[in-house]
């Protein structure tokens, strides 16, 4: 599941480097008979643009509905241990303003 995630930041990274990169250095390659016929020359940014958006509103959502039930379920295995790590700070911290 991580690495579905990792996927997407990174195909959102391309995406936003491509639409920013291919608007600028890139321009004459896309027209076509120097605009008659053929795409608009900045279709493919568009695009790019869009994809980049969806893959951003989709790791939006895996934040907002999927880490809350994944730390719920971390927090369940490891409540003991936070417990002795808390408590352990807590005497620590007394031991030292003493």
């Amino acid at each position: 599941m991580l690495m579905r995630y990792a996927m997407l930041v990174g195909l959102a990274a391309v995406s936003v480097w491509g639409a920013v990169n291919l608007g600028t250095t890139n321009a004459a390659m896309i027209l076509v008979d120097a605009g008659q016929g053929g795409q608009p020359a900045n279709l493919s940014l568009w695009v790019l643009g869009m994809i980049a958006a969806f893959i951003t509103l989709s790791l939006f959502r895996f934040v907002i509905f999927g880490l809350p039930s994944m730390f719920d379920d971390w927090y369940r295995d490891n409540k003991s241990w936070l417990y002795v790590t808390v408590g352990g700070a807590l005497i620590y911290g007394a031991i030292y303003l003493m």
